[in-house]
């Protein structure tokens, strides 16, 4: 058996790939999670050696042979702790992963190729999710048409249909959620995806909205819809204006998922004056 604090390190070292590596992102409610999850792995241990364990894994991470000091890591784990903490560890994952409210293809990819490395059997239908969904994934259809596309055409309806204009600003914001989407995706992937949206939504015999909702609905697990609807407000917002054709719209396809209709209070306009003040002042 491993020494408490090689142990240590080795979990930081892969929850740590998990948050930033597949982003780029490391942002303080994931490290929160993570020392979380350390000391309550090992809960004897003081919190000065919970903080040395994560500084040293940053140290591993951020070295050039990071990716082999990780496999060293995840192979150390799979023979010296019990497949019980090896399943902990993959729903600590998950919760690591939608720390930021979005869970990402890349996330669950890493997941995924946890649970055949440690051989783990998960019966957790959340964790399951997380381990086998990809929104690029075995949704796709013959033509190439995925789940990120369904999302794609929703936001470009969204952009488009409430004013009969897609400004500048709307198009960059739909350029930035799909790439938060799909961090490792080329320019030319970006690019193939939005010409395909566009082409299918000139032409609404191909994919309708309402076919497009639905099978976000279908396709997206549950805990990702909030943050589909987060992307509709942001884009909404992009062009400094929400109008309450985009506040109905959004409101409907919240509705069609099950999700949180009160998206606003009061005026719209008022509240999206507000967002954008608080965006300026952050």
């Amino acid at each position: 058996m491993e020494s408490p604090k090689r142990v240590l390190r080795d979990l930081a070292l892969i929850y740590i790939t998990l948050a930033h590596g597949t982003d780029q992102h490391l942002d303080a409610a994931e490290m929160d999670i993570i020392a979380r999850r350390l000391q309550d792995v090992q809960p004897s241990i003081s919190q000065g050696t919970v903080l040395r364990a994560v500084k040293e894994a940053l140290d591993d991470y951020m070295q050039d042979d990071a990716h082999h000091r990780l496999d060293e890591a995840v192979q150390r784990l799979r023979v010296t702790v019990p497949q019980s903490l090896r399943r902990r560890i993959l729903l600590d994952l998950t919760e690591i992963g939608k720390a930021d409210d979005k869970f990402l293809y890349e996330e669950a990819q890493y997941i995924g190729e946890l649970v055949a490395v440690w051989k783990v059997n998960l019966t957790d239908l959340v964790a399951e999710s997380a381990a086998t969904w990809s929104i690029l994934g075995p949704g796709a259809g013959d033509d190439g048409w995925t789940p990120v596309h369904d999302l794609m055409l929703i936001y470009v309806t969204l952009a488009h249909r409430t004013d009969l204009t897609l400004s500048r600003e709307e198009v960059e914001a739909i350029r930035e959620k799909l790439g938060e989407w799909l961090p490792n995706a080329d320019e030319g992937t970006v690019r193939r995806i939005l010409n395909d949206v566009m082409r299918v939504y000139q032409d609404e015999h191909e994919r309708t909205f309402d076919e497009a909702v639905e099978a976000v609905k279908a396709s997206v697990p549950a805990f990702q819809l909030n943050a589909v609807l987060d992307d509709l407000r942001y884009i909404a917002n992009a062009d400094g204006v929400l109008l309450i054709e985009e506040r109905v719209m959004i409101e409907k396809i919240a509705e069609a998922w099950g999700c949180d209709t009160g998206l606003w209070e009061g005026d719209p306009k008022e509240a999206a004056a507000e967002k954008l003040e608080g965006e300026e002042e952050s």
